[in-house]
């Protein structure tokens, strides 16, 4: 019983480390940019008709370094706070993980009513990013699994310093993908997202 108690406080702390409770966002995120949605290619496998968000996230056959944590379901609201609000959003899952022991990360699967709310919600979303005023580029457009997605830079506080958060954004069909955690190195971030399969 002990045990079950002490799982379920872990999981509960790495889930507040994970929806950012210890990273500070230091610059606001108003949705004033102008942005395009992000275009997806036409021969990227096809989900099957019957999947939900849950069987989207990688659960099996991880790259080397990456252990499962658990998986949840994430509620309409939590998604228009932690995202955008936008008309279409069903439900989602987020598939937690530890690389290298060390880093947290997430797969959050948001299932949308249509392709069209899906390029909608990732529009939104990106609108509500300023412009960087020096440095690499907020978004980076990037291929894998053969379609496109958009690679985010953020900037947050952690113990009084501003370091960089990246996560990956894009749509195979009417679900939304978006990788993302508590690291600076992208290529983390990208092994997840090719492990999505789509």
């Amino acid at each position: 019983m002990i045990k079950k108690v002490l799982f379920v406080l872990i999981i509960s702390i790495l889930i507040l480390s994970i929806s950012g409770c210890t990273d500070e966002v230091v610059e606001d995120t108003p949705a004033n940019t102008e942005v395009t949605g992000v275009t997806t290619n036409t021969v990227i496998d096809t989900i099957p008709a019957d999947y939900g968000g849950q069987e989207l996230v990688p659960m099996e056959s991880l790259p080397e370094s990456y252990e499962l944590l658990g998986v949840r379901e994430l509620s309409v609201e939590y998604v228009e706070d932690k995202y955008v609000s936008v008309s279409g959003i069903i439900g989602a899952s987020e598939g937690l993980y530890m690389y290298m022991d060390s880093i947290d990360v997430y797969v959050d699967v948001i299932e949308m009513s249509d392709s069209t709310s899906a390029e909608e919600f990732i529009t939104e979303y990106k609108a509500g990013f300023r412009s960087l005023s020096v440095g690499e580029g907020r978004f980076t457009d990037v291929s894998f699994n053969k379609h496109s997605a958009v690679r985010i830079l953020e900037y947050v506080t952690v113990d009084t310093n501003d370091v960089k958060r990246y996560n990956y954004i894009w749509n195979n069909g009417k679900f939304v993908f978006v990788v993302g955690g508590a690291t600076d190195d992208y290529t983390v971030l990208g092994e997840l997202a090719e492990a999505t399969g789509y």
